[in-house]
């Protein structure tokens, strides 16, 4: 019990920090697990030396000896072969990064979130895919009216098994 919360405070703890100027109405993710690596480890890996000096730069970079890391490239290489791998973020509080592995991503912004371009919904989700759902493929989109704000959906899947108009 007490895991399955820590998880969803971690995810809320990754979002609120990851997307501070975004207003993310739902992130709602079907997990089927994470792996988690050590700062040394991913720093080792990327940079193809030790390094003795890391420090957090934010949500998803390492400063390993004053280079920056993006964690998504390091996760993205370590989960090469696995297709349900959807985003990597630091852990602060077991000092970790975290890889995330899911079948579904279910995503709502508003529409003036900064970078998020309404115009073209499929553009719009397609540029969120990377940084939410990397490997799986985008089901739907569209843009609906909620409370006078305009909200864009975007529902990602193992497998296209939604058939929605778009």
């Amino acid at each position: 019990m007490i895991l399955k919360y820590r998880a969803r405070f971690i995810a809320c703890l990754f979002f609120v920090l990851f997307n501070a100027q975004a207003k993310i109405l739902k992130d709602e993710v079907i997990s089927i697990g994470e792996e988690e690596y050590s700062f040394s480890s991913v720093c080792k890996k990327m940079l193809k030396m030790n390094a003795p000096l890391i420090e957090i730069k934010n949500i998803s970079n390492l400063d390993c000896m004053g280079k920056i890391v993006p964690v998504y490239k390091f996760c993205d290489e370590q989960l090469a072969d696995d297709p349900y791998y959807i985003r990597g973020f630091i852990d602060k509080i077991k000092r970790k990064v975290v890889c995330k592995k899911g079948k579904k991503v279910i995503l709502k912004l508003t529409c003036d979130s900064p970078g998020v371009n309404c115009k073209d919904t499929e553009l719009a989700c397609f540029n969120l895919q990377q940084k939410y759902a990397a490997r799986l493929k985008l089901d739907h989109h569209s843009k609906f009216k909620n409370k006078k704000v305009d909200v864009l959906n975007c529902y990602f899947s193992s497998k296209t098994s939604l058939s929605l108009p778009k």
